[in-house]
Order: C-alpha cells, then sequence, then structure tokens
C-alpha cells in the first residue's frame, strides 16, 4: 500500500499545483486483499478479468478499465497500473475534475488499490471541501465490496474458500457536513450533525466473499456507521444503509433495461 501510494506521489507530483489530479481537498482510497486458494495468472490475463469483474451500478466503476489508449492500463514493474491523467497533464479529456482523475493498481495476488477525488467538490451548489453526501458512501463501499467478491469468484480455485480484507480511507473530511446532495429528496432523514471530527477515517472489515453479495447491506452498515460518526451521528439506522443499497443495486437493473 505504501508503494502504491508514493507511486501516486510520483506521478502527481509532475501536475501544476492548482490541478484538480494532486486532488487537493482530499480523496477516499479504497483497497483490498483476497486470501485463499487463488489462480496463477499473468498481468494481461489479469487485465481481462478485471474487465468482467467490473461494477456498473455507476456511469464510473471503480478500477475502470478504459479503452481508450491513453487511458488503458499497463504494467509497471510487475504491477498492473492505471492513471486517469487530469487535462493540465496534456490530455484531451471530457470530465476535468478529481473525481475522474483515478489511480488504481492491482496485483496477480489479489491486492488492488484505487484513489478518487469526491464528486462533492464539483457541485456548484456548494464551495469545494464542504460537504460530504450521504448516499455516496454507501454506494461507493457497496461497489467496493462487490467488486472484491466478484474479483474472488474469478480467481479463486475451484471449491477454494476467499476472505475478503477490505479498507476504506477518507480524507480531507476537516470542516465538511454530511448533506443529502446526490439524492436531495430523503423524507423525512436528518443526518446532517455536525462538522467532521478528525481530518481522516479509516474505515476496516474481513469477510468471507461469498457472503457479500447476499448480505452487502449487513456488510456495508458497520464501515458506513464508522465514516458517519466523525460527523456526530451516533445511531445510524441499518434500515437507511440497506435503503440505498437497495437503490444502488437497482440502477443495474435500470441500466439494464
Amino acid at each position: 500500500m505504501q508503494e502504491a501510494f508514493k507511486r501516486w506521489r510520483e506521478l502527481t507530483s509532475k501536475l501544476p499545483e492548482n490541478s484538480v489530479g494532486r486532488m487537493p481537498h482530499g480523496f477516499y482510497r479504497i483497497d483490498y486483499w483476497l486470501e485463499g486458494d487463488l489462480k496463477d495468472v499473468e498481468l494481461l490475463e489479469l487485465q481481462k478479468i478485471l474487465k468482467k469483474a467490473e461494477i456498473h451500478n455507476t456511469c464510473w466503476p471503480m478500477f475502470v478499465n478504459a479503452s481508450v489508449p491513453v487511458f488503458e492500463p499497463y504494467e509497471n514493474d510487475g504491477i498492473l497500473e492505471c492513471w486517469i491523467k487530469p487535462g493540465d497533464a496534456g490530455i484531451e479529456r471530457m470530465f476535468y475534475d478529481a473525481a475522474h482523475c483515478d489511480f488504481w493498481q492491482a496485483t496477480p495476488s489479489g491486492r488492488l488499490m484505487l484513489i478518487r477525488g469526491y464528486q462533492e467538490d464539483v457541485a456548484e451548489t456548494f464551495l469545494p471541501a464542504s460537504i460530504l453526501d450521504m448516499t455516496l458512501p454507501v454506494w461507493r463501499l457497496g461497489e467496493g465490496l462487490l467488486h472484491a467478491a466478484r474479483l474472488a469468484q474469478l480467481l479463486k480455485r475451484k471449491d477454494a474458500e476467499i476472505t475478503v480484507h477490505f479498507r476504506a480511507l477518507y480524507t480531507g473530511l476537516s470542516g465538511r457536513l454530511l448533506r443529502s446532495w446526490a439524492k436531495p429528496l430523503l423524507g423525512g432523514i436528518n443526518m446532517e450533525g455536525s462538522a467532521a471530527r478528525s481530518d481522516e477515517a479509516m474505515l476496516e472489515t474481513a469477510v468471507p466473499a461469498h457472503r457479500i453479495e447476499g448480505d452487502l447491506a449487513v456488510c456495508v452498515y458497520p464501515l458506513v456507521a464508522s465514516l458517519f460518526e466523525r460527523f456526530g451521528v451516533s445511531k445510524l439506522s441499518p434500515g437507511y444503509v440497506k435503503e440505498e443499497i437497495d437503490s444502488f443495486l437497482q440502477r443495474k437493473q435500470e441500466t439494464a433495461q
């Protein structure tokens, strides 16, 4: 993890000081590793497997495997790596914000890491670094766990039991308030609490891969509850997390229609 983060720092150090690619207002980092009997795969095969593992419940999936040559994953010192460069790196692109400047790495041994900026910081109705949305963390944590479960299914040997060791780091939280932005019409739900009590939040869990899809809301709940505690929300309703996870999963059905 330290080497991956160091690599991202090296890449972004070449950008202008005010570049969104540096994610100046903070970022969230998802990383996980798969424990168990996994197949031996080469990097080229891993890239194909990651393409199959993509979760398309949102418009910008985690560990995006773009077909545009300049954004395609590539090998770096035996690791599969992808950096979605910002426009000020000399790349023509549609989205020019930190939420679409992903950096990720993946190894054949089942270790993955993703860094991404906040969508909230692009909103015209709020100043950057002023809010954390109430819905997006639930969706992103659910997406990350689903990705791990799907990759475990694709990489495991027959009948192997795989455990997902999952972490999420949220940075740049100081001064942010919880707000309903992605889904503004949340009837009767008020969890705005107070400003974040710390600048970072590390969330961790370990869960059998085969449990994740069927119990996704249960797996996500303690992670979200821990994150929201930083904003003074001490009694997060499990029903709220389940409702948001159901909404997230429904998006895939609507996209497929």
